[in-house]
């Protein structure tokens, strides 16, 4: 018969009791009681439950916003002292012969950087190594780090701190990015520089879960990890399909990232600087094809704000009060073919309000609100695609926040979808460049935007 049917020992339990279906061999009504015990001591916790004691308020709602960044985005981080006997920590675990080499070469570095001559490259270098001389927590992650990778960003680390603080990575973005994530959440401050920034698309899950660990351990955690590499899209690159992708328009969407694009070694060193020194995940990008050509001055031992533009050129009074003047936004390679085109466009009487876009994530509105109050017309030069691109985001901001000081729709200067071709004869109608940006001012002034 069945298990729950009455036996002639049963001492007159009711007729058909059936076993709890999940083979516990308790009856549904010994099931429930468990349930309803269960739920009962649950309210004497404190747990609600429907009555009984209240539980916990529930958080405000302004908490989700408090949980976004560690750090607030306008951090001054040159205010921010290192470790408590940090440089005596630096000098017990390190080689002096090889702590001499390393201080020898940043001495080089910074020497270069105030005659104007440093490269983008170097002054990533040189920000890296002064930061992990300051302060013993500092570790760096790189592929061939060893051997300085692609450009020296992470040159001297390993040699100069050993295995542990300076590692050398197996061709698996993914696995070391996810050693930082682990190191970050643990008291130290990890530096990943991604040989291409491209590759971080298989790091994708990891830099999603640096985004969100300080707001998912409500704010137990910290994250003070920074990436750094080389990425975006030059016209005439060459690269092909799979190095000229627009990561950083990828993870725009990523939350509690702070995403920065510098074009100079001035915005590369200082921002690098900050972006180590903040307690929260950071991305900066920088221009492949300027890498080691772009060279300049550089504020040593100045941290940058990580949420500022930066206005490059300003159009001249004269320009505006013509209203021949447009704002121009842009970042990345953007900002060389804005400078190239500069004098074609004032041998025509016009002029334009240079913008870099140097924090893409948050965006500097207040900087580009101030220009549009003088031009009332903006372009943005976009090394992001059509579709999901930096350059959407920024227009659809300037939109909803500036709409009233618009004389003519946002002009987006983008990438097309397709994928960047590798001949530059077919490239041209992918990416944009200088010559659409003189197009687009002089549009502008024909009234055809």
């Amino acid at each position: 018969g069945r298990a729950g049917r009455r036996s002639e020992g049963d001492g007159g339990e009711a007729e058909g009791r059936e076993a709890c279906g999940c083979g516990c061999g308790q009856s549904p009504d010994e099931d429930r009681q468990g349930s309803v015990e269960a739920e009962q001591a649950e309210r004497r916790r404190g747990g609600g439950g429907g009555g009984g004691r209240a539980g916990p308020p529930p958080p405000p709602a302004e908490l989700a916003k408090e949980l976004e960044f560690p750090d607030a985005p306008s951090t001054d981080y040159n205010a921010r002292p290192p470790p408590a006997g940090a440089d005596a920590i630096t000098r017990a675990t390190t080689d002096p012969e090889a702590l001499a080499t390393c201080e020898a070469h940043v001495a080089e570095l910074q020497s270069l950087a105030k005659r104007g001559e440093i490269s983008i490259a170097d002054a990533v270098n040189l920000a890296v190594l002064e930061e992990m001389l300051r302060d013993p927590t500092t570790v760096c992650h790189a592929e061939d780090l060893q051997a300085g990778s692609s450009y020296n960003i992470p040159k001297l680390t390993q040699q100069t701190f050993g295995k542990l603080r300076g590692a050398d990575e197996i061709i698996d973005e993914g696995h070391f990015l996810g050693k930082a994530i682990g190191e970050g959440m643990n008291g130290y401050r990890p530096i990943v520089e991604m040989m291409n920034t491209n590759f971080a698309i298989y790091a994708m899950a990891e830099i999603s879960s640096a985004g969100n660990t300080f707001a998912t351990t409500g704010g137990q955690f910290q994250m003070p990890l920074t990436i750094v590499g080389a990425g975006g899209t030059a016209p005439n690159q060459a690269l092909g399909a799979e190095h000229s992708q627009p990561f950083h328009a990828y993870i725009m969407g990523i939350p509690g990232l702070k995403i920065g694009a510098a074009a100079s070694p001035d915005a590369a060193y200082g921002m690098t600087k900050s972006m180590i020194r903040d307690n929260g995940p950071c991305f900066l990008f920088l221009p492949v094809k300027m890498m080691k050509e772009t060279k300049g001055h550089a504020a040593v031992g100045e941290c940058m704000p990580i949420n500022k533009c930066k206005l490059v050129h300003k159009a001249s009074d004269d320009a505006v009060a013509g209203g021949r003047a447009v704002t121009v936004l842009t970042y990345l390679h953007g900002l060389k073919e804005c400078q190239s085109v500069l004098p074609e466009i004032q041998a025509e009487g016009l002029d334009i309000d240079l913008i870099e876009l140097r924090s893409l994530k948050p965006l500097d509105m207040e900087t580009i609100r101030d220009s549009l109050a003088r031009t009332h017309k903006v372009a943005i030069l976009d090394e992001s695609t059509n579709s999901g691109g930096v350059g959407a985001t920024v227009s659809a901001l300037i939109h909803e926040q500036c709409f009233d000081l618009l004389d003519a729709p946002v002009k987006r200067l983008c990438m097309d979808d397709a994928p960047v071709p590798y001949a530059s004869s077919m490239e041209v109608a992918v990416v944009k460049r200088g010559s659409d940006v003189v197009k687009a001012v002089f549009d502008f002034m024909l009234k055809k935007i």
